[in-house]
C-alpha cells in the first residue's frame, strides 16, 4: 500500500495485535471488513475517539445467537439424554442446510438473506449507510459472518465506513479515490490471510526430490484433502477442499484422522509406505471442480479461490456426505509398498 512505511503512528495487523499500542482516545483506521474486523471492531469501538472502516467489499452478517444457559437448561441436558441428542441433531440440520443453499440448493440461502436484512434494518437506522453496507453479491459467495454488534457499531456517531477505494498513506491517514484524507492515529490492517498458501512457511519433499508447493503452484489438491500422489505416507488435515461453507470443521477433522488411522493400521500390518494412485487423486479433483463449477462461491472473487479461479478450499457438499466417503480406508486406492522381506 503506498505510503504506509511512511505513516506516523502504530500500524500493526489484526493477527499480530500490538497490546503496547493504547487505543485510548485515538483515531483508529481500520482497512478490511472480513471476519477479524467484525469481532475487533466491535471490541474497540468504547475506547477510542473515533474509528474509520475502510471497505472494499460489505459482508453479509446473521444474528450470533449467544445466550446464559441457565441451571434448569444444564439440568435438562444432563437427566434427559435425548434432549442432548435433539438439540445436536437440529443444528447438524441447520447447517447441512445452509451447506445446500451455496452449493446445489441456492434457494435454501434465502432465510439468511432475510436475516441479513432483518439486522440490517434493525440496527442501522440510517438509509444511505445501510445502503453502503449491503453487499453486491450472492449470499454466500464470501464468508458468511456470525455477529449481532458489528452493524450496531458502524451506525455510532463516533464510526465512519468509507468504500472509496484507498490511493494512498499519508504521515497522518489515509487518502482515498475522492481525494479525501481521512485523519488517524492508528492503523488497524483486517486485510485477512494467506488462506490459498497451505504449506507456507513448509516445505514438504517426495521422495524424488519434488517439492509439493512447487506441485500446488497451480492450486492444491488432494485426494479426499488428505494425500497427494508422489508423496508416500504425507496426509494432511484441513487439506484442499475440506473447508465448509456452513458446518463444522472439527466434524471434517474427525473424520480426516478417522481416515488416516485406518491408513495407519494398514502401514502397522505390514505395508512400508501408501501412496494415493494418480489416477484415483485426478478423478477426485475432477470431480470436485465440477462440482464447485456450480456453486455460489463463482460467482464472486474470495479468499475460497486462486488468481486463476480454482477454488481450493471448500468442501462441494454436506458434511455428512465427507463422513461416509471417508469412513473406509480403501487398499485398492493406493500404492502399496510392502515391508523388505527379513
Amino acid at each position: 500500500m503506498p505510503g504506509l512505511s511512511g505513516f506516523s503512528g502504530p500500524v500493526f495487523h489484526s493477527a499480530r495485535w500490538d497490546h503496547d499500542v493504547d487505543l485510548t482516545g485515538k483515531r483508529v483506521a481500520v482497512i478490511g471488513t472480513g471476519a477479524s474486523a467484525v469481532q475487533f471492531v466491535p471490541a474497540i469501538a468504547d475506547r477510542v475517539a473515533g474509528i474509520t472502516v475502510f471497505q472494499r467489499s460489505a459482508p453479509y452478517l446473521i444474528p450470533k445467537p449467544d445466550r446464559r444457559y441457565r441451571a434448569w437448561h444444564q439440568a435438562l441436558f444432563r437427566r434427559v439424554p435425548a434432549w442432548r441428542t435433539a438439540s445436536r441433531v437440529g443444528w447438524a440440520a441447520f447447517f447441512e442446510l445452509g451447506a445446500l443453499g451455496l452449493t446445489t440448493f441456492q434457494t435454501a440461502a434465502t432465510p439468511f438473506r432475510y436475516a441479513f436484512e432483518g439486522l440490517l434494518r434493525r440496527q442501522v437506522p440510517d438509509a444511505a449507510l445501510r445502503e453502503k453496507l449491503r453487499p453486491d453479491y450472492p449470499i454466500g459467495c464470501k464468508r458468511l459472518l456470525i455477529s449481532s454488534e458489528y452493524l450496531r457499531t458502524l451506525a455510532r456517531s463516533h464510526v465512519d465506513v468509507v468504500a472509496d477505494p484507498i490511493t494512498e498513506v499519508t504521515a497522518g491517514g489515509i487518502r482515498t479515490a475522492d481525494g479525501a484524507e481521512h485523519p488517524a492515529d492508528v492503523i488497524i490492517l483486517g486485510t485477512g490471510f494467506a488462506a490459498n498458501d497451505f504449506l507456507a512457511p513448509m516445505k514438504v519433499f517426495g521422495p524424488d526430490g519434488r517439492e509439493l508447493s512447487e506441485q500446488w503452484r497451480d492450486g492444491a489438491r488432494a485426494y479426499l484433502g488428505i494425500t497427494v500422489p508422489g508423496f508416500p505416507n504425507l496426509f494432511l488435515l484441513y487439506g484442499p477442499n475440506t473447508n465448509v461453507g456452513s458446518g463444522s470443521v472439527v466434524h471434517m477433522l474427525e473424520s480426516q484422522i478417522h481416515y488416516v488411522r485406518e491408513a495407519l493400521r494398514q502401514l502397522a500390518a505390514g505395508a512400508r509406505s501408501l501412496t494415493v494412485r494418480p489416477e484415483a487423486a485426478s478423478e477426485f479433483d475432477t470431480e470436485m471442480q465440477r462440482r464447485l463449477a456450480g456453486s455460489v462461491w463463482t460467482s464472486c472473487e474470495s479468499w475460497y479461490r486462486t488468481a486463476s479461479g480454482r477454488i481450493t478450499n471448500n468442501w462441494p457438499g454436506m458434511m455428512r456426505e465427507y463422513r461416509r466417503r471417508t469412513s473406509r480406508f480403501d487398499p485398492a486406492d493406493y500404492e502399496v509398498e510392502p515391508l523388505p522381506a527379513r
